[in-house]
């Protein structure tokens, strides 16, 4: 479906999508990284179809709403001003949208990255060839973004021909995480000064633990922070506002105490609990 709007897109905007492209180069770098199979001009086609839809339909129903407060005769002028804003932003949105992705794919490789590295350690150790290595990742399937990642490179080396060096350099400027690339640019470095694979590869798996390791005391530290800062807002705190309007109610001093009450306990509180626990979920390493 997606497929058919990008090529109706590309067929009617391709041609202003060209000529914008060389100022958004840099899209078509997280494209690449972010594993999105477009090119540069039909992402960019797709941006301005759909900014240009969110503008046609934006204008009647804000000089509708503009209509009820302003005589419609500003109101309309003023519907193309806020169309225009948010059209853009629309477009702006679909520019960063893919170093988004690229940034989440680059987390998710970390994170099974030290996990992995101890299986291509005992793969190495057995003298089997460096391409048998990254086979022994795809057979992880709880880590599928790294596991895509060695996918590629088995292609280019036995789909494609390339030898196992100038897979590894491909790979390295093709993956969106810094830790993967670095360990492609090792591998690569090790296999072509004849070092030892195995030695490199364990003493990798050992850095990858050991800094996944502070992560996880970190963030048991920023568990204890939240937790304490839980307790304090969202217990303590309101029993003591529900115990300190009651009082003022009751002395006369603040109106609608049971509406502020009510606020406070089921639409204040539930936010800031799903807020904590959504930002929990993110940190979590």
């Amino acid at each position: 479906m997606l497929e058919e709007y990008i090529k109706r897109a590309y067929l009617s905007y391709g041609e202003i999508a060209s000529k914008i492209a060389p100022n958004f180069k840099y899209v078509e770098e997280d494209l690449k990284k972010s594993g999105m199979k477009y090119t540069l001009e039909e992402y960019l086609s797709l941006a301005i179809f759909i900014s240009l839809i969110v503008f046609v339909v934006e204008i009647p129903i804000i000089t509708l709403i503009l209509s009820f407060f302003i005589h419609v005769v500003l109101a309309i002028p003023l519907s193309f001003i806020f169309s225009g804003i948010g059209a853009s932003l629309i477009f702006f949105l679909f520019t960063t949208y893919p170093k988004a992705q690229v940034s989440d794919l680059a987390s998710k490789i970390d994170k099974g990255l030290p996990f992995s590295v101890s299986y291509m350690t005992a793969a190495a150790s057995s003298d089997a060839p460096p391409i048998s290595v990254f086979k022994s990742i795809t057979k992880l399937d709880e880590y599928p973004e790294l596991k895509e990642q060695a996918q590629n490179l088995i292609r280019d080396v036995e789909g494609l021909g390339m030898d196992i060096l100038s897979a590894l350099r491909r790979e390295a400027k093709r993956t969106p995480s810094k830790e993967f690339k670095d360990l492609l640019l090792g591998m690569e470095a090790t296999i072509s000064s004849g070092a030892d694979l195995t030695l490199f590869l364990n003493n990798k798996s050992i850095s990858l633990f050991n800094d996944y390791q502070r992560k996880i005391k970190s963030y048991a530290d920023l568990l204890s922070m939240i937790i304490e800062m839980y307790i304090t807002v969202m217990i303590v705190g309101p029993i003591f506002f529900t115990i300190l309007s009651s009082v003022m109610g009751m002395m006369g001093g603040v109106e609608n105490i049971l509406a502020m009450q009510v606020l406070i306990s089921f639409i204040l509180m539930p936010a800031i609990s799903v807020a904590l626990a959504f930002y929990i979920s993110i940190a979590s390493p």
